[in-house]
């Protein structure tokens, strides 16, 4: 990836280093100052980061076994992975759809933007996931979700009584490759799973994400915001999906985002051999020598 990472050298330094620790103050529960006194009888430090409710913390060794965690009171989660629900811009009395929702991490998340007040599917094919998610989303006090079991790329586009199904705002966190996640600092297995990634199996990733992205934009209603994002770094996986789109649904359009404090490099529209459409140069590519999390890619997309 050098001829695709600006600054590559630094690129590849960032990755000797160890992920820095970040949680999510759970405002269904609790307040950042009522979180921060509670943590620091545990002599524990929070950092704010450039998102609300978001920390780096210090000086905790079990973060997910203490009351407050089991509370609800913080979720355990990446920056990089705080970023798609908030370039969705989900609001209160919206119908939202979360298409691969476990964890749970995005979702919970959704549910915090919006107070509760709007009303998310929660779609999880893996069973074992499933659960993690329901467990994930009674901890952390949501009360604004339907839960589903679905294949994403086969999510009914019916109601039941045959009334047509659609959604305000999707947000597709497609499965990946995940090289974003690569640090080599990771246990050996990890390691060896991260180095044994080839090109072909993001061809094949792509086959499923594309799948899914053109049944997240045909649930969307007209003028609704699909969200597409992964922790991956192969264009096959990120700009090709999207291109797929745009040349499959002409009343898809990509729009522009910033996001206060986060370094982000725009989208490639050329890789090896491929030409994509210019639009990809408004989604965003997240690196961890620009912002220390994990490899992230997102584009936001409208439907017309």
């Amino acid at each position: 990836y050098r001829d695709l990472i600006p600054e590559f050298d630094a690129f590849i330094k960032a990755l000797e280093r160890p992920h820095p620790s970040h949680l999510r103050v759970n405002t269904l529960k609790t307040t950042d100052k009522q979180l921060k006194e509670r943590l620091s009888r545990y002599g524990c430090l929070l950092k704010p980061l450039s998102l609300d409710n978001a920390y780096s913390f210090y000086n905790l060794s079990t973060p997910g076994a203490t009351l407050e965690y089991f509370l609800g009171h913080y979720h355990l989660q990446g920056l990089s992975s705080m970023l798609p629900p908030v370039v969705l811009e989900p609001r209160e009395g919206e119908l939202i759809l979360d298409m691969c929702a476990s964890p749970g991490s995005k979702t919970s998340q959704i549910a915090q933007l919006t107070a509760n007040r709007a009303v998310i599917f929660a779609n999880e094919l893996n069973r074992k996931r499933l659960s993690i998610l329901k467990f994930q989303l009674e901890r952390l006090g949501v009360t604004s979700t339907i839960i589903t079991s679905y294949q994403a790329q086969n999510f009914p586009t019916k109601m039941p009584d045959g009334s047509p199904l659609r959604f305000d705002r999707v947000l597709l966190d497609a499965p990946c490759t995940g090289e974003g996640r690569y640090r080599r600092i990771m246990r050996k297995d990890e390691l060896k799973k991260m180095q044994e990634h080839s090109e072909k199996a993001s061809q094949r990733m792509a086959v499923y994400q594309k799948q899914m992205i053109l049944r997240g934009f045909d649930l969307l209603k007209r003028g609704g915001v699909l969200v597409y994002s992964t922790c991956t770094y192969s264009p096959y996986e990120n700009e090709a999906v999207v291109d797929f789109l745009l040349k499959n649904r002409p009343e898809a359009e990509l729009e522009p985002f910033s996001i206060k404090g986060i370094r982000l490099v725009e989208g490639v529209n050329y890789w090896k051999g491929m030409a994509f459409s210019r639009e990809l140069l408004n989604t965003g590519r997240l690196y961890p020598h620009y912002v220390d999390s994990w490899g992230f890619f997102i584009a936001r997309i409208r439907k017309n």
